[in-house]
């Protein structure tokens, strides 16, 4: 396994970890979650991502730095913090629960990105042999099919078309083998 993977391997079991002991759940999303949804690792990801429901933003921010991280003023503070612990990066980005039963970011630049119902579930999937919680395929695959669409959005690069195909995939075939979480 390359070194950079096994340092945000470590970083996602550190993070996951911090957090459950204070009871903010935080769910994996982009490539690191997309592994954990399929239960392996697939490719060399250039980052670690996490969502967090807003209610938990400082709370998580402070258990996190509490726990060794250096969180970085490099984002607007109502949209995410990004963080480095053992000089790997990560970030946590914020979503709120909508009577309606979506999930929005509705502060800041996204704020006309929406996510289905079930996008954040509380079962988790294994990844590298740590159960983590991930946002559900059809929370990632609505993610990336608003992405280009959104006001501040930007064209699909070859990777998230390969991501969508996969996802697809995945949401047509509607498993529920403790890997895939199709909501």
């Amino acid at each position: 396994m390359h070194e950079k993977t096994e340092g945000q391997l470590r970083v996602i079991r550190k993070v996951t970890a911090v957090m459950q002991t204070a009871g903010i759940p935080a769910w994996l999303f982009g490539g690191w979650g997309l592994d954990a949804r399929i239960g392996r690792i697939t490719r060399e990801h250039g980052d670690v991502e996490f969502w967090v429901e807003r209610v938990h933003a400082g709370r998580s921010k402070a258990v996190l730095v509490g726990a060794g991280a250096t969180a970085l003023a490099t984002q607007p503070p109502e949209e995410a913090c990004e963080f480095l612990l053992d000089d790997v990066p990560f970030s946590t980005a914020y979503f709120d629960r909508r009577p309606d039963g979506l999930f929005s970011q509705p502060l800041g630049r996204w704020s006309d990105w929406l996510f289905p119902p079930g996008s954040f579930g509380d079962e988790p999937v294994m990844l590298d042999g740590t159960p983590v919680l991930a946002m559900s395929v059809s929370g990632m695959l609505a993610m990336k099919e608003q992405f280009p669409h959104l006001r501040n959005g930007r064209p699909w690069r070859q990777k998230d078309i390969a991501d969508i195909e996969i996802l697809r995939g995945l949401a047509f075939q509607g498993r529920t083998d403790g890997h895939i979480g199709v909501a």
